[in-house]
């Protein structure tokens, strides 16, 4: 019959200095009367002091860690630090993500040999709706394909993408750029009406 193995309780830094108090006190009583037996009890206490050392560091390092990764994720801080506002794509895209985009639209223009009202102007980076449309699409395509390549023939996700996303994504895309800029080249947008704010509801 096997005997059942009790795990050692995890040292705290308070119940570490409590012992390291308590030997302190034993070595002072004990000094005079017997020199040997105070000698281990001062290889005790150093070996308690260290065990307190580390597991103070530990503490400060996962701490510190822990401020770290909560700064890198943008979340509000116990200081009063705002939380993070939602961005559209194109305030938070790397150049590399622009980059990956341009040459994934590119490579859809010629391999669904885009036509018509499907076809995406070449000066779409230069229209916000465009850009966050096509940034869409694309984030869907990679998530439809790599489902489908992980189903191992099963899977839907690809057939989904080609009928609820890819052309009525399009169609958008023609509707968020000028027609001029199939005709005769890039057009600025011009600037719409804003909201009249004296026109919400009063509160108060």
């Amino acid at each position: 019959m096997s005997e059942e193995v009790t795990e050692a309780p995890v040292p705290t830094i308070g119940g570490l200095e409590a012992q390291l108090i308590e030997v302190v006190d034993l070595v002072g009583q004990i000094a005079d009367q017997d020199y040997d037996r105070a000698q281990r009890l001062e290889g005790l206490i150093n070996g308690l002091q260290e065990q307190l050392d580390e597991l103070r560091e530990r503490v400060e390092t996962g701490a510190l860690a822990a401020q770290g990764a909560q700064g890198a994720n943008g979340g509000a801080s116990d200081d009063g630090d705002e939380p993070p506002r939602p961005r559209p794509w194109a305030a938070r895209a790397t150049p590399d993500e622009w980059t990956e985009l341009a040459d994934w639209v590119d490579w859809l223009q010629n391999y669904y040999q885009l036509k018509g009202e499907f076809q995406v102007p070449v000066c779409w980076p230069q229209h916000g709706g465009a850009v966050e449309e096509l940034a869409g699409l694309h984030s869907a395509w990679k998530a439809a394909m790599l489902a489908d390549e992980r189903a191992e023939g099963a899977g839907d996700q690809s057939g989904y993408w080609h009928d609820r996303s890819l052309w009525d994504t399009l169609a958008r895309v023609g509707r968020a750029i000028p027609n001029a800029c199939r005709n005769t080249g890039h057009t600025a947008g011009r600037a719409l009406p804003v909201t009249d704010r004296g026109l919400l509801p009063q509160f108060g």
